[in-house]
């Protein structure tokens, strides 16, 4: 497992960039490091460079700190609000109510451009020529790690906002004047780096939770897709998943198999997220396990909190491990997600989508009965149709702990077949899509489909079945152009306020206050 000590120790720049914050030259506020971890003597070995790379990792651990995760599920095809909690609360109802000031888009907006100004800085230190490196290859394995990261960066902004500013360099002054570039051309900046990163990363793990190859080829292949070029992106899916490296699971495998479950299950089980696990279906797996080091509190990610009901409001169940801990239900899943299933599909076993939940509390006369899960209950957030993925574990001894702390797939292989079957679909290659999606499909034990069964919609539906929680739902909505389609369909309260160019998000006020020297231009629709 991955351990990153030194990086809460490390900060690159002590600005995001100059849209969002900026301060007059003053002699007052120059630092002079010396003993601290600056740029100016850390970029100096292989280990300083380390030491950087490792805060690009903890930044991307970082990224559905506290609220907003549930701000990429919320008002799609897949979630309902339900235990609001204040500003936080991830959009649903779209249409005029979302505005620029919406706190999520802020923070996410943030978070990209943190991770793009300290992959710059990086980047542009690995051409120094008086670096002590410890093997010659170091600079262009460090400069592929923080390219991927900077693609990683703006991949969630070209999704979120479309065209937004490139920055490619670390400003010197702060600058005030950036404009927006065109979403073809942040998508161009991304595929530049991701072929770089594809070109240079390790084809093997040098420890869990690191990028390799295929993980910057699968972005690079779904950018492909994004930008109308199946053409490009079905080889690199294809090498991936004819890699002997890479399989997906199909017999149970980790540390719980003497316990009730199936394979399904078991790529959620605590410690089973990694590849040292017998897990040849991992392809980038981000490191937040409990025990790996860190203090309790220092990641503050409430997936578990998102998708677990509150069911301790409710008589007769008492917090408990195996409901999946302290959840305080923020999201409930769709009618159309929770009936998406076949009765036979693995995905929907009892160890998988918890359907039904009987009274723990020893105290309450009914002890051992069912609670029905009415729409009031789903509607509060008090009891719904959930999902397993995201329950805690058995190294929690604290059933009240607030936290989500096993570790999360950014990548799997189950996502490259599916990025696989919408190349092949756009290319009208309908058989060939039909296998890829039955590979998905018959490991789940699901009835197999055929080439004149696939559509769009047969992909979406099936990414819901199999990617629930894990791959960000408006990522693939804005990709395949259905937002607003599938949220009309399946969204009982968004889909009468969404409106077609809530596909983006607003830009933030507060970067668009910030940037004084230009303008940098509202999405439209937004006031």
């Amino acid at each position: 497992m991955m351990k990153i000590a030194t990086i809460s120790k490390f900060f690159i720049l002590t600005a995001i960039l100059s849209l969002f914050v900026s301060c007059e030259d003053d002699e007052f506020l120059t630092e002079h490091p010396k003993s601290f971890n600056a740029p100016e003597n850390t970029f100096i070995s292989t280990k300083g460079f380390q030491t950087a790379i490792n805060g690009l990792y903890n930044q991307v651990q970082k990224e559905y700190d506290i609220f907003v995760y549930g701000a990429f599920w919320a008002g799609t095809d897949l979630a309902l609000n339900a235990n609001l909690h204040g500003s936080y609360s991830p959009p649903e109802l779209l249409g005029e109510s979302l505005t620029s000031d919406y706190v999520c888009a802020r923070l996410i907006w943030d978070w990209a451009y943190a991770l793009i100004a300290n992959s710059n800085q990086i980047i542009e230190a690995v051409s120094k020529s008086d670096v002590s490196w410890d093997s010659p290859n170091d600079p262009v394995l460090f400069e592929a790690e923080a390219r991927f990261f900077r693609a990683y960066g703006y991949r969630a902004l070209s999704y979120l906002f479309g065209g937004v500013p490139i920055v490619e360099e670390v400003g010197k002054p702060f600058r005030l004047d950036y404009t927006r570039q065109t979403l073809s051309e942040v998508l161009d900046f991304i595929a530049s780096d991701l072929t770089f990163a594809s070109d240079n990363l390790p084809e093997e793990l040098a420890e869990e939770g690191r990028i390799v190859k295929a993980a910057a080829q699968h972005l690079l292949a779904e950018n492909y897709i994004y930008v109308g070029k199946p053409e490009l992106a079905k080889p690199l899916l294809n090498g991936i998943v004819q890699d002997s490296k890479y399989q997906l699971m199909k017999t149970r495998f980790g540390n719980h198999t003497s316990e009730p479950g199936d394979v399904f299950s078991d790529l959620f089980m605590e410690n089973n997220h990694n590849r040292s696990s017998g897990n040849l279906e991992s392809i980038w797996a981000v490191q937040l396990q409990y025990d790996y080091g860190m203090g309790w509190n220092y990641f503050r990610i409430w997936i578990r909190r998102t998708w677990v009901p509150y069911y301790a409001r409710v008589s007769g169940l008492i917090l408990c491990d195996s409901l999946g801990g302290r959840g305080v239900g923020r999201l409930r899943p769709t009618q159309f997600w929770v009936d998406s299933y076949e009765d036979q599909d693995v995905r929907n076993s009892r160890y998988n989508l918890r359907r039904h939940y009987f009274k723990n509390d020893p105290n309450d006369p009914e002890y051992g009965q069912e609670v029905p899960i009415t729409d009031d209950l789903r509607q509060r957030g008090s009891l719904f149709e959930s999902t397993t993925k995201f329950n805690f574990g058995v190294t929690d001894d604290n059933v009240s702990y607030p936290f989500y702390h096993k570790d999360y797939y950014k990548i799997r292989l189950a996502d490259t077949y599916l990025l696989l079957a919408e190349a092949q679909f756009r290319l009208g290659e309908l058989d060939d899509a039909a296998a890829s999606l039955n590979a998905i499909r018959n490991r789940a034990n699901a009835t197999p489909v055929t080439g004149a069964d696939v559509t769009i919609d047969l992909i979406m539906d099936e990414r819901a079945r199999e990617l629930f929680g894990e791959y960000p739902r408006k990522y693939a909505l804005t990709r395949t152009e259905t937002f607003v389609d599938r949220v009309t369909r399946y969204n009982p309260i968004t889909s009468q306020f969404v409106k077609p160019y809530n596909i983006y998000w607003p830009i933030p006020q507060t970067a668009i206050d910030a940037n004084s020297g230009a303008v940098l231009e509202q999405n439209e629709g937004y006031k």
